[in-house]
């Protein structure tokens, strides 16, 4: 297959009317949103959805999330939507948010993994959502990685993944957030917090109090579990890699950083250090990637970080852990699942 490839910069509408045409027709489309990138199909096109589970080698009980432009296509295809469900979408819409309703049963439950639910977001990016419009459909997409993999928060990643396996790659840019959407469930009496992302917990609790988190969101299902939402198998995010979470006081996480470091080493293996770029300076004379200033910026270039030891060869990724609140709580719940939560408390 020859995948053809459009910046949107300079190729805005040819790029998006190709990708259209090719959404409507039943082909795959990668295209960017503010969160990550995603490799899309028409929601109701059963063969090309299961297309994206077989090109992204991704379990079939693993939920798809329904892209829509429109707020009517809400009532569409879900039912019992709550009150409190509305106040979020018209807070966080359009955005990096997703809602999970009782589905209505107009879309397959092979999108959600065999449940009765649907995951809903209606993106930010204009791109996607001009997508959305000129194709005509609703766009079901997961991100566009290999699954288990780091999401793809660029193009050029995307290419690297599935160049020869989609017939249209969009290039938007950079993706302004770099993690996936916030998941929230509203399907019981109050919302859950499924998977956190860009809308944090406390943004959620300022619009309905009650909001709660699921107990998936740092810790691992249980073995034969059904994930409710993307996001929640057991090992995600990955890179080829072994990774490795310390958490705790700060001496004592750089103490033990520094000591599974020179371990690793003694074993002939290459270790590297990922931490904020104020604490870079306690890891002096060993190998470390400054993941940013403050959580936005490790937020956005985490993803890519983890993609960039595998292009070097690393062997280990050492990560600081980071506070479980605001932004954090995302990064947190996808740096424990790229370590497969293996998380040292120092």
């Amino acid at each position: 297959m020859i995948t053809r490839y459009y910046d949107l910069k300079t190729q805005y509408n040819e790029g998006l009317n190709a990708g259209a045409e090719a959404i409507a027709s039943g082909q795959l489309v990668i295209f960017p949103t503010e969160t990550v990138y995603g490799i899309g199909a028409d929601s109701e096109n059963l063969e090309a959805v299961r297309n994206i589970y077989i090109v992204k080698g991704r379990p079939s009980n693993n939920p798809l999330i329904v892209h829509i432009a429109d707020f009517s296509d809400v009532d569409r295809i879900a039912m019992d939507i709550p009150d409190k469900a509305r106040k979020m979408m018209d807070a966080f819409w359009p955005g990096p948010f997703t809602i999970v309703l009782k589905s209505r049963g107009v879309l397959s439950r092979e999108i959600a993994g065999g449940l009765d639910t649907l995951a809903i977001r209606m993106p930010s990016n204009e791109y996607a959502r001009e997508l959305i419009k000129r194709s005509g459909k609703m766009i079901v997409a997961p991100s566009a990685n290999i699954s288990g993999r780091p999401s793809a928060t660029s193009a050029r990643v995307c290419m690297e993944d599935f160049e020869g396996k989609v017939p249209v790659i969009l290039d938007g840019g950079e993706s302004r957030i770099g993690l996936e959407s916030t998941v929230c469930s509203f399907t019981g009496e109050h919302p859950v917090l499924l998977r956190p992302g860009g809308i944090t917990l406390e943004m959620l609790r300022s619009i309905e109090p009650s909001t709660s988190v699921s107990r998936a969101v740092l810790t691992q299902i249980a073995p034969g579990e059904r994930p409710e939402s993307p996001g929640m198998l057991y090992k995600h995010y990955s890179p080829r890699a072994a990774v490795k979470v310390v958490r705790g006081e700060e001496d004592k996480v750089e103490n033990k950083i520094k000591s599974l470091y020179h371990e690793e080493l003694g074993k002939g293996f290459r270790p590297v250090i990922y931490c904020p770029s104020f604490n870079a300076s306690r890891y002096e004379g060993l190998s470390v990637r400054e993941t940013g200033e403050d959580l936005n910026e490790t937020a956005h270039n985490l993803f890519e970080m983890l993609r960039e030891a595998d292009r070097e060869g690393v062997d280990l990724v050492l990560f600081e852990g980071v506070r479980e609140d605001g932004l954090g709580l995302a990064i947190s719940n996808r740096i424990f699942r790229a370590a497969g939560f293996d998380i040292i408390d120092a």
